[in-house]
C-alpha cells in the first residue's frame, strides 16, 4: 500500500485539500479544530483505482511543529509538496523539502494550491518560484498540479492526476527488492486506547510483514507484546506487508508501555544504541558545522539529544557532507540506513533549526578516534550498494572483534539473502574467517595479528613463570581478547598450534620445547584437589593450605598450577583457586537462577552460591572475565545474551535428546 506525505507551510491548505480529495477531517483535535492549523499528524487515506486505498498524511505545517512533521516523513513512499498559489514558496515549505530530501525521499509531486486568488501572472510568479526551490532535488522534474478546493473540477482533476500517478509510483515501486525478507519495523506516531480493546498504535510500517499473535518487540524499552489485532485503514486484516500504513492492537499494552516515538521490531532485528556512525548532510544555508556539536537528533518518530563528532576531525561547510559519529545522551531504537535529521540543541544559538540530516551507516559502533583511516574506509564501503563492500566494511569496523551473522543483518542495508551470499563469497575467497561458536567473522589480518599477541604473550609468560608448564588459555583470553568470543579464541590458539608456533600444555600453551624448571610434585597436587574439591566454592588460600598439608608455599603453588595447567584447577584469584567441576557446578547454578532475569544483585547471587563476601566478589568478578556475566554502573549484574543463548540451546538440544 502507498502512503503520501501531505507537507507545505501553514495555512497553504493542506488539510482543507484532503478534505476535498477524501471527506475524511484530518484535524481531530478540540484545539487545532479551535485554532486552525494542524498541531499533530493527520491521516486519511483515497481510493485508487487499480492501486487500492492510498494512505495520506496530513503534516503540521507551523514552524514550531516540525518535529512531528519529521516523524510522518519517516517512511512516506512520496511526498506531495502544497504551495499556495497566492503566496508562493515560504520558509516552513522550504524547510521541509529540505528535510525530505535529507530523508531519503527520491519521489513526490506539487500540488499548487488556492488557484482561485490568483490571475495568470500571480500563477506564473509561483511556478517560477518553484522552479528555483525545486532545482537540484528530486522534485525538480516533478509534476505540478494547480486546484482550489473551491472550484469541484480541479479537485476532480486531480483525483485523476493522483491516481495515474499512484499507479506509475506502485510499478516502480515493484522492481524495489529492498524490504523483501526483512523483519518487521514500524515507528510509532499515533497512541491511543479503545473501550474493550485496549491500546492500538499506529505508524508506517517500512520493512517485513506482520501477523496475529506474533511478539513484537517495544523499542527502546525493550519489552514485548502480542499482536492481539491488525488493521489498515479500518479494515481487519490477518497479516499486513510493509511497507504502509498499519494500527495494531496489543495484548496487554498500555499507553505508557508503547509512547509516541517506540519502534515495534520483530525481537531481536534493531539495535538500541547510544552511538551512531552516519553520514551527515549540512544543509546549505546553515553556518559551518565545528568538529564537534550538540545537536537534537530526530531518528524515525523518536527524538533525541546528542553531541555529533565529525570523524575527519574537520568542520563541515554548508552544503557539504562528512562522515560522523553521534553520540547519545540516551539510547535509542537505530536501523541501518534510516534518515535522520539534527537540529539545533537547547544549548545552541540555532535552537529548533534545522541543521542538516543524512542516514545512519552502523547503528552500533564503537568509539572511534579521529581521522583514523581505518575506520574512514569501512564507513565508505557500508554507505556503498553492494552487499560485499558493506560485509567487509562490518567487519573492518570491527578492528579484530568479529561481527556474528545476526549482526550483520542489523548492520547492512542489502536485503538479507545478498549478505548471506556475500558472505560465502568473501569466505571462499578467503577474504574472511569464520570463528567460534556462534561463529564470528573476522579479517585474516585481524587473526594474524591477533595469532602474533598470542604469541609474544605466551614467550612473556615463560620468562615470567619458568617454573609453570605454559601459559593458560583462559587467562591469555582474558588478558588479550576478553572482547572475543571464548570459542573464537580457542580456534586461534588450535590455529597456531597447527603452525608449529606454539605446543599444548594441558590447557594451556607453550613454546615447542620449553620444559618448566621445577615439577610439582603428583602426590602433593593429588592432596591438594581432595583438600580443594572438598572446600568447595570456599577454599583457603594458598598459604593456609600449606599449613593444612604441612609444606612450604611454594611447593603448594606449584601444584595448583600443575593441577591448573591440567584442566583441573581453575584460579579465581593470585589466592583462590578451586576445583573447575565446582566453577563449572556454580556458573549452572547462576545460569539457572538468573538467566531469565533482567538483573540480579550481589546479595541475589549470595544467597545462589551460599559464599560470604570474601569469596563472593572475587568469584562474581570472575564470572564477569569468564563472559558470563556484565556488571552494570548501579552494581548489579546480568547474565550477558551470548551466554543466555548457548545454555538455553544446550538446554533444548538435552530435552530433544532426553
Amino acid at each position: 500500500m502507498l502512503t503520501l506525505g501531505i507537507a507545505g507551510h501553514v495555512d497553504h491548505g493542506k488539510t482543507s485539500l484532503v478534505r476535498a480529495l477524501t471527506g475524511m477531517e484530518t484535524d481531530r483535535l478540540p484545539e487545532e479544530q479551535r485554532r486552525g492549523i494542524s498541531i499533530e499528524l493527520g491521516f486519511a487515506w483515497l481510493d485508487v483505482p487499480e492501486v487500492g486505498r492510498v494512505a495520506l498524511i496530513d503534516m503540521p505545517g507551523h514552524e514550531r511543529f516540525v518535529r512531528r512533521m519529521i516523524a510522518g516523513a519517516a517512511g512516506v513512499d512520496a511526498l506531495l509538496l502544497v504551495v499556495a498559489a497566492d503566496e508562493g514558496v515560504m520558509p516552513q515549505g522550504r524547510e521541509h523539502l529540505a528535510i525530505a530530501q535529507l530523508l531519503g525521499i527520491r519521489h513526490g509531486a506539487i500540488v499548487l494550491t488556492k488557484t482561485d486568488l490568483c490571475d495568470a501572472d500571480m500563477l506564473d510568479m509561483a511556478r517560477d518560484d518553484l522552479a528555483q526551490l525545486t532545482a537540484g532535488t528530486f522534485l525538480a522534474d516533478a509534476p505540478v498540479w494547480p486546484v482550489s478546493v473551491r472550484v469541484p473540477e480541479t479537485i476532480a482533476a486531480l483525483r485523476q492526476q493522483l491516481g495515474a500517478y499512484c499507479q506509475s509510483l506502485q510499478a516502480a515501486r515493484r522492481q524495489e527488492t529492498e524490504a523483501l525478507g526483512r523483519p518487521f519495523r514500524l515507528a510509532v506516531d499515533r497512541s491511543f486506547s479503545l473501550k474493550g480493546r485496549g491500546t492500538v498504535v499506529a505508524g508506517t510500517a517500512v520493512a517485513g510483514q506482520v501477523e496475529l499473535e506474533q511478539m513484537l518487540e517495544v523499542l527502546p524499552q525493550r519489552t514485548s507484546f502480542r499482536v492481539r489485532g491488525l488493521e489498515r485503514h479500518g479494515e481487519a486484516q490477518s497479516r499486513v506487508q510493509a511497507p504502509g500504513r498499519v494500527a495494531l492492537n496489543l495484548a496487554g499494552a498500555t499507553l505508557e508501555d508503547v509512547p509516541l516515538g517506540a519502534m515495534l521490531a520483530t525481537p531481536g532485528s534493531v539495535a538500541v544504541s547510544d552511538r551512531v556512525d552516519v553520514e551527515l548532510k549540512l544543509l546549505p544555508h546553515c553556518k559551518a558545522l565545528p568538529a564537534r556539536r550538540r545537536v537534537a537528533i530526530v531518528l524515525g518518530t523518536a527524538v533525541g539529544e546528542g553531541t555529533i563528532v565529525l570523524l575527519d576531525g574537520q568542520p563541515l561547510q554548508a552544503g557539504q557532507t562528512a562522515l560522523a559519529q553521534i553520540r547519545l545522551d540516551a539510547p535509542m531504537a537505530v536501523a541501518a540506513g534510516e534518515g535522520f535529521v539534527v537540529r539545533g540543541s537547547r544549548v545552541d544559538p540555532r535552537f529548533g533549526q534545522t541543521l542538516g540530516g543524512g542516514r545512519v551507516l552502523h547503528p552500533q559502533p564503537r568509539r572511534h578516534k579521529l581521522n583514523d583511516s581505518i575506520v574512514l574506509e569501512a564507513l565508505l564501503r557500508l554507505a556503498q550498494p553492494d552487499a560485499e563492500a558493506q560485509v567487509l566494511g562490518a567487519v573492518a569496523l570491527a578492528q579484530g572483534r568479529g561481527v556474528a551473522d545476526d549482526e550483520l543483518l542489523r548492520i547492512c542495508t542489502a536485503p538479507p539473502a545478498q549478505v548471506q551470499k556475500a558472505l560465502k563469497g568473501l569466505a571462499e575467497r578467503k577474504q574472511l574467517q569464520r570463528l567460534g561458536a556462534p561463529p564470528r567473522w573476522l579479517q585474516p589480518r585481524d587473526v594474524q595479528t591477533l595469532s602474533q599477541t598470542v604469541l609474544n604473550a605466551v614467550r612473556q609468560f615463560h620468562a615470567a613463570q619458568p617454573t609453570r608448564p605454559g601459559a593458560e588459555v583462559a587467562d591469555l583470553h582474558r588478558q588479550w581478547a576478553p572482547w572475543l568470543d571464548p570459542s573464537a579464541f580457542a580456534q586461534v590458539c588450535a590455529l597456531i598450534v597447527r603452525q608449529g608456533l606454539l605446543t599444548a600444555a594441558g590447557t594451556g600453551l607453550a613454546v615447542p620445547g620449553f620444559v618448566a624448571k621445577i615439577a610439582a610434585s603428583p602426590e602433593l597436587t593429588a592432596r591438594l584437589e581432595g583438600l580443594l574439591a572438598a572446600q568447595g566454592l570456599a577454599t583457603e588460600t594458598p598459604a593456609h593450605l600449606a599449613e593444612i598439608l604441612g609444606t612450604e608455599p611454594r611447593a603448594v603453588l606449584l601444584g595448583l598450577q600443575a593441577a591448573q595447567a591440567a584442566g583441573r584447577v581453575v584460579r579465581v584469584t593470585e589466592d583462590y583457586w578451586v576445583m573447575a567441576a565446582v566453577a563449572q557446578e556454580a556458573r549452572e547454578r547462576v545460569l539457572a537462577a538468573f538467566v531469565e532475569a533482567t538483573g540480579f544483585s550481589t546479595g541475589e547471587l549470595k544467597d545462589v552460591l551460599g559464599l560470604t563476601r570474601k569469596h563472593l566478589i572475587p568469584f562474581a568478578e570472575f564470572l564477569d572475565g569468564e563472559r558470563l556475566t556484565v556488571r552494570d554502573p548501579a552494581g548489579n549484574r546480568r547474565i550477558r545474551e551470548r551466554a543466555r543463548e548457548a545454555w538455553l540451546a544446550r538446554r533444548a538440544n538435552e530435552g530433544t535428546a532426553s
